[in-house]
């Protein structure tokens, strides 16, 4: 009997979707592990040592400065740390406040030497939002967590922070050429410039998304979760973590 992917699931003060991330990852076959981001700093906790690496959502040090700025200043001390888990090919995901860490340490978009091209600002409408979104799934995206994804999903956005920004038009095209952007807001919710709700990387094992898929982990999370019909549909949201465990299958 092979072993069970090994998963670590990053929190940190004003994280609060760690423990549906954990539940999500154990539910699609994994063993999952919350781990403090202090214990990983501090060299107790090897990030190396795991075979899935999470950041989740949530509002990280209130979200003081900027969305994930002060995490990902902490999550820096183990920049190289990440960026070989990342190169090996073991699958990364930053869920809301986690996909900011990643933008903001400079993987995602990928780039050299730690250059950040993206950041996720306040939304187009100066307010929280707080409710279920449709999103595009990109059939042609590298993405190891959206493979097999139905063409329209959906899941939950909550997130004030949200609206993804590229000014770098060389970026923003290789994203476009290269199908680096796995899924796009049906009816954009933020702002974001070309409706981007998710980025990955060229090897598609690192990814990065606002709308939150360990929400939608049971059918019973849909809001229409009591109609017939629904209770014969996937629930999305497990489908990005189960898609994880079975990429370190093959």
């Amino acid at each position: 009997m092979k072993k069970k992917a090994k998963a670590l699931v990053v929190r940190t003060a004003g994280i609060n979707c760690d423990i549906e991330t954990k539940l999500a990852l154990e539910k699609a076959g994994a063993v999952a592990e919350l781990i403090h981001t202090n214990e990983i700093t501090s060299g107790k906790t090897k990030i190396l040592n795991y075979d899935i690496l999470i950041f989740p959502g949530g509002f990280s040090y209130g979200d003081d400065i900027a969305g994930g700025k002060i995490w990902s200043v902490h999550i820096d001390k183990v920049y190289a740390d990440v960026k070989k888990f990342i190169d090996s090919g073991r699958p990364v995901m930053g869920i809301c406040n986690g996909f900011q860490v990643l933008t903001k340490l400079g993987f995602l978009p990928e780039s050299k030497d730690k250059k950040q091209t993206a950041s996720l600002t306040f939304n187009d409408s100066g307010v929280f939002i707080d409710k279920w979104v449709e999103l595009k799934v990109n059939k042609n995206s590298p993405c190891i967590f959206t493979k097999n994804l139905n063409d329209i999903i959906e899941l939950p956005i909550a997130h004030g922070e949200g609206k993804i920004v590229i000014d770098d038009k060389t970026v923003l095209e290789e994203l476009k050429k290269n199908n680096y952007i796995p899924l796009t807001y049906v009816d954009n919710p933020n702002g974001s410039v070309l409706d981007i709700a998710g980025v990955c990387n060229k090897r598609g094992n690192c990814f990065g998304l606002m709308p939150h898929p360990e929400r939608y982990a049971s059918p019973l999370h849909h809001p229409s979760w009591t109609r017939p019909q629904m209770q014969k549909v996937k629930a999305a949201g497990l489908e990005f973590f189960k898609n994880a465990v079975e990429y370190l299958k093959d």
